[in-house]
């Protein structure tokens, strides 16, 4: 019988917090042999990264395995010295985290960590470094191995992360969300790669991820963890079409799926929250949560049952679970297609000039500056949502900050109900801050700590609602019932509020002064699945109750193939596709819009890379450096027209409209 690379058996790590140690992972039991790749998802909370650092056993400072044992290759490490698992770690074990900029060490080149990390005679690590960065798809090794991890981008760092994580065949591989901060086409190539190193070198794989389309794409088995415990463990094909857990029933059907539309299927999130490590259910732990549960579940803790030989439950009941959604009645919403126009920005033009080096000021040389945004031309009616997709860097967080007046646009004018708007928010009326509101990523930073909710209600209420105190205190209840916020939530504080509850109140907050467009920066691509998808319904069921209109910025196409009525795609500050989000997303039509759509496909289609730090052309398409379908010449010296597909659907491209409907592919997100 070959012996796993992992296997862990009845697993418990602990954390002290003041006197107690209180348990974040309970008794998991897996095993992970060489070639195999087991995805570990679950909400945040829920002992991925802890079950990760323990089996590396590099567990932070108050961690510690209280039970169980770890077994590397048939070794128990469980309680090894770190004597004996330096050369453990150097040999056989690997981690790529998901923030590479905070594991590199700002201070050294990446010459000398690679350097540093395998170790031996300088020049034959030296050309084993320039190796394993040619290995890892890096054009310009010898470039990259001179710069300091700060002078890279985060595709660029994350892929040194893997040259280091691959030195010296390691037996096992621990993934933590390692593209989580990338962009969905350089996610793209990542796991790209990393599916081809691990089929090329075999070693044992924890992918650990919130991602669930990845995990599909990339992982052979799938084990999901819930509150600490491991609640279904399935080769990840079965796992996906007929889950046996309700929890996992839950996590897909939080998903958006291609199809899926508001106002026709809501998504349906799981209710509730994760259990306190220290105040867990007597019986399962998911019963508070779980629409099944009885009396059984909520006094009965269920065993680890199988399904067959390859699937295992922790549920009394998972005979009952499916994997299809239930149907849902259609909505009878509509959405207005010639509503009153909220929006409208002209030729809005962002210039940013770059700091001139010390030579460049003695030389007198002028500065060069950086177009964010290019002749942006929108428009935003009532009771629409309008989606604006992209890269980092394509522009979407200047236009959001311009039209909300914290960013003064160079040329170019933004209009709110057909009056002008002034370039910065000092200058604006209280009557045009009312109309227009912002939501922003992280709540966290949005809410003052020191205030009660009910106090960041109040206060907008009466600096731009126009109530006095005790009108505006009568109010506080209907903008919590308007969120879905129980009443009693007005005495508490953002630290007693979990992620999701404080981008509710951020969004009470922000309709607090009745405005007539919400503008939302990335508002949920921090929050687990299943608290996203109750934050979409949420914005949803407030645009059908109020009329209002939303400008929804994200790199999330899945969420706004959802909500978003029009999309506006945006590559380096300029729109090369908009129109109806129907239009535009099923199928798409531009080689961009393609790419960011099929990003999650093992199929898709994949942009071509460019030097890092490489300036836009000065000529023709600014796509067609990166753009698989580029015709040639035309492309380079020639911007591209704008080619109308009728329905207020048009795209920036050379390629005729017969062709790209003919060679695009209509593969939509899929998880």
């Amino acid at each position: 019988m070959t012996v796993p690379v992992l296997a862990v058996n009845n697993l418990t790590v602990a954390y002290r917090v003041g006197r107690q140690m209180l348990p974040v992972v309970r008794e998991i039991s897996l095993t992970v042999t060489a070639g195999d790749v087991l995805g570990v998802v679950g909400e945040s909370g829920s002992g991925k990264s802890t079950l990760g650092l323990a089996v590396l056993r590099a567990l932070p400072a108050g961690g510690h395995i209280s039970s169980g044992q770890v077994f590397i290759d048939g070794t128990d490490v469980t309680h090894l010295p770190t004597s004996a698992l330096r050369p453990l770690w150097a040999r056989s074990l690997r981690l790529v985290p998901q923030n590479p900029l905070a594991a590199l060490n700002p201070t050294l080149r990446i010459g000398e960590q690679l350097i540093e990390a395998i170790g031996g005679d300088r020049t034959t690590a030296t050309q084993q470094a320039l190796a394993l960065l040619t290995r890892v798809q890096i054009a310009d090794p010898v470039r990259v191995m001179r710069s300091y991890p700060h002078e890279l981008s985060g595709g660029m760092q994350q892929r040194v992360m893997i040259a280091m994580a691959l030195h010296g065949e390691p037996r096992l591989l621990v993934l933590d969300e390692p593209t989580t901060s990338l962009d969905v086409t350089t996610e793209a190539a990542v796991v790209d790669l990393l599916a081809e190193l691990i089929a090329e070198r075999q070693p044992a794989t924890l992918f650990i991820s919130h991602n669930l389309g990845l995990v599909a794409r990339i992982a052979t088995r799938t084990a999901v963890l819930y509150a600490g415990e491991l609640v279904e463990l399935a080769p990840t094909e079965s796992l996906f079409q007929q889950p046996r857990h309700p929890y996992t029933q839950g996590l897909l059907r939080s998903l958006p799926r291609p199809g899926l539309r508001y106002n026709h299927h809501p998504l349906q999130p799981i209710d509730g929250v994760l259990p306190a490590p220290g105040a867990l259910p007597k019986g399962c732990i998911f019963a508070p949560r779980c629409a099944l549960a009885d009396d059984r579940c909520r006094n009965e803790r269920p065993p680890l049952l199988a399904v067959n030989d390859k699937q295992w439950t922790r549920c009394h009941y998972w005979q009952q679970v499916t994997g299809d959604s239930p149907a849902s009645s259609p909505s009878t919403a509509t959405t207005a297609l010639n509503g009153e126009v909220l929006l409208t920005t002209t030729q809005l033009t962002k210039t940013i000039p770059q700091r001139r080096s010390l030579t460049d000021l003695i030389r007198r040389k002028p500065p060069s500056v950086v177009q964010a945004l290019t002749s942006v031309d929108l428009k935003l009616r009532r009771n629409r949502t309008l989606g604006i997709v992209g890269e980092s860097g394509s522009g979407k967080t200047t236009l959001a900050r311009c039209v909300i007046g914290l960013t003064e646009p160079s040329s170019g004018s933004i209009d709110l109900i057909d009056v002008p708007l002034a370039p910065t928010i000092q200058h604006r009326s209280r009557e045009q801050l009312r109309r227009l509101q912002m939501v922003l990523q992280n709540p966290q930073e949005a809410l003052n700590p020191a205030l009660t909710v009910g106090e960041a209600l109040i206060r907008p209420l009466i600096r731009l609602g126009g109530l006095d105190r005790q009108r505006a205190v009568q109010h506080v209840p209907e903008l919590l019932q308007l969120v879905k916020l129980p009443i009693s939530y007005a005495e508490r504080r953002p630290a007693q509020l979990s992620g999701g509850e404080k981008q509710r109140v951020a969004i009470a907050r922000a309709l607090a002064a009745a405005p007539d467009l919400l503008l939302l920066d990335e508002a949920v691509s921090a929050l687990d699945v299943s608290v996203q998808a109750a934050i979409l319904n949420l914005l949803a069921d407030v645009k059908t109750d109020t009329g209002i209109a939303y400008l929804f910025i994200t790199h999330d196409l899945a969420v706004v193939s959802y909500l978003a009525d029009d999309v506006a795609v945006m590559y380096r500050g300029q729109i090369v596709e908009e129109g109806p989000a129907t239009a535009v997303l099923q199928p798409p039509l531009h080689p961009y819009t393609e790419a960011l759509l099929t990003a999650t496909s093992a199929h898709g289609l994949r942009l071509r890379e460019v030097e890092e730090g490489a300036a836009p052309p000065q000529h023709g398409c600014p796509f067609q450096p990166r753009c698989p379908r580029a015709l040639g010449d035309i492309c380079v010296t020639t911007p591209p027209p704008w080619r109308e597909a009728g329905n207020g659907h048009r795209l920036r491209c050379h390629i005729p409209l017969e062709e790209l409907q003919t060679i695009q592919q209509p593969e939509a997100i899929t998880p």
